[in-house]
């Protein structure tokens, strides 16, 4: 039914219109929904019309740990082939980050000093000054900021920031020098080198300015271990950025605004 409304909407030229599909629901809900598409005949394309192409977004998170992540990406092959599928990070779209690569490549100034042995350390913050407005502690309470933000976002931009120069700014080439950033991070060895490179916390209520701590917000477990705010001490292992300490830091109710990185 929902396959001959959509031909309706597109008119005589259904056949050739392209069709972009943005699944903005829970990550749960990611499967099955690609698996209704391709079973209602959603996501056919002609191979003779190029311009007849069917895509699938899908936002993060994308699982909520390894195995849960390669079970969404096989599920989601299983019926789309490689090139319908956009796997996006939302945070990419602002101008900010947008013009990280801008300001390294074609800087010739900074370009040449962007490694160890001019920069001491960078720091990449996201912080916000929101608690759990809007209903989000329940949604909040099954995530916290490790994989809302730490595992995304601020990978994100590490990999920016990062990075070696693409040798285009092609989608693949850029993606695979990202890549390659991530297969450089150290990993952590040792319980002991958590304890002392990574940390976690809640914020708490502020009676003086009346706002609820995180363990009172509506939707949370008041006996939560959901972590609001994580700073990690992450290291590259190559030749730019040995030895230079990445600081990722974020968490709500910060008491200044920070969205910034600094080197």
């Amino acid at each position: 039914m929902l396959f001959r409304s959509l031909d309706d909407l597109a008119g005589p030229e259904a056949a050739v219109v392209g069709r972009l599909f943005y699944l903005a629901l829970k990550p749960s809900l990611f499967g099955a929904t690609v698996e209704a598409m391709d079973a209602q005949g959603m996501l056919r394309s002609d191979p003779l019309r190029a311009e007849a192409w069917r895509r699938v977004v899908v936002e993060k998170p994308f699982g909520t740990d390894l195995a849960t992540s390669q079970w969404l990406n096989l599920t989601l092959r299983r019926h789309l082939r490689e090139d319908q599928i956009y796997r996006i990070d939302h945070y990419l779209g602002k101008e900010t980050v947008q013009n990280i690569l801008a300001f390294r490549f074609e800087n010739a100034i900074f370009e040449p000093i962007w490694n160890r042995q001019t920069i001491e350390s960078v720091e990449i913050s996201v912080c916000e000054e929101l608690g759990m407005e809007q209903g989000r502690g329940a949604y909040y309470d099954t995530a916290g900021a490790l994989r809302d933000m730490m595992a995304n976002h601020l990978m994100q931009l590490l990999c920016l920031v990062a990075m070696e120069p693409p040798g285009s700014l092609d989608a693949e080439a850029v993606r695979d020098e990202k890549v390659q950033v991530l297969k450089s991070l150290l990993p952590f060895e040792s319980p002991e080198q958590v304890w002392r490179d990574v940390v976690r916390g809640q914020y708490v209520a502020r009676p003086t300015e009346e706002e609820r701590g995180y363990l009172q917000e509506p939707g949370v477990d008041p006996r939560s271990l959901t972590e609001t705010y994580v700073a990690v001490r992450a290291r590259i292992h190559n030749w730019r950025w040995a030895g230079v300490p990445f600081l990722l830091r974020t968490g709500h109710r910060k008491s200044t605004r920070l969205n910034s990185s600094h080197t």
